[in-house]
């Protein structure tokens, strides 16, 4: 089941904006960053514990700012799951570990993230994905706005493992989460873990 894609249960077509985060909130992000918040030696450690080596390398090329920021999605994510049958389960917490490594190919500034979420309410999914195939600052937003498509290539492409990869797809939007086999409680307890 997970071999199916976000693309093969027809959401692809769907105009939601992209990305799920808010302008307040990704200036809060930008303000975050700028203040150098990384995470310490014993998260970097835990991440290389849970990651394969393949997706530990795919990890290790987001900004310190994206480590940052999904170390903590994760580590929310594993006291979520630790009283449900998941508890332990390393590919729902690799799935929060890897869910935004598709950024690595915008290479967007805070500032740009923050354009790029304003365009990203004016523009639809197909738009996005069209400018992404382009080149400049239009291509590196359409990157950023399908940062999920593009991670989960980017994954499968390492040979990560599929329930992280079909994660990353379809976070953005993640409405055929379940039917990719990503159990309803480790959705939301993905969804609630990923704020700033």
């Amino acid at each position: 089941m997970l071999g199916v894609t976000f693309r093969e249960l027809g959401a692809a077509g769907s105009e939601a904006s992209l990305p799920r985060a808010t302008f307040p909130e990704l200036v809060r992000r930008a303000a975050v960053a700028a203040r150098t918040v990384r995470s310490g030696p014993a998260d970097l450690n835990w991440v290389r514990e849970i990651l394969t080596p393949e997706e530990h390398d795919l990890w290790s090329r987001q900004s310190p700012f994206d480590q940052d920021h999904v170390v903590q999605v994760a580590r929310r994510v594993e006291r979520r799951l630790a009283t449900t049958r998941h508890a332990n389960d390393p590919r729902w917490i690799g799935a929060a570990l890897m869910h935004d490594v598709g950024k690595t190919q915008a290479g967007l500034t805070p500032l740009e993230r923050a354009l790029a979420t304003v365009v990203g309410r004016i523009v639809g999914l197909e738009a996005a994905r069209r400018w992404a195939a382009g080149r400049g600052l239009r291509s590196r937003i359409g990157a950023y706005l399908t940062h999920g498509e593009i991670g989960a290539r980017m994954i499968r492409a390492a040979g990560g493992r599929p329930e992280i990869a079909a994660w990353a797809e379809v976070h953005q939007s993640p409405h055929g989460a379940v039917r990719l086999g990503i159990p309803q409680d480790v959705v939301d307890a993905l969804l609630e873990s990923d704020v700033a």
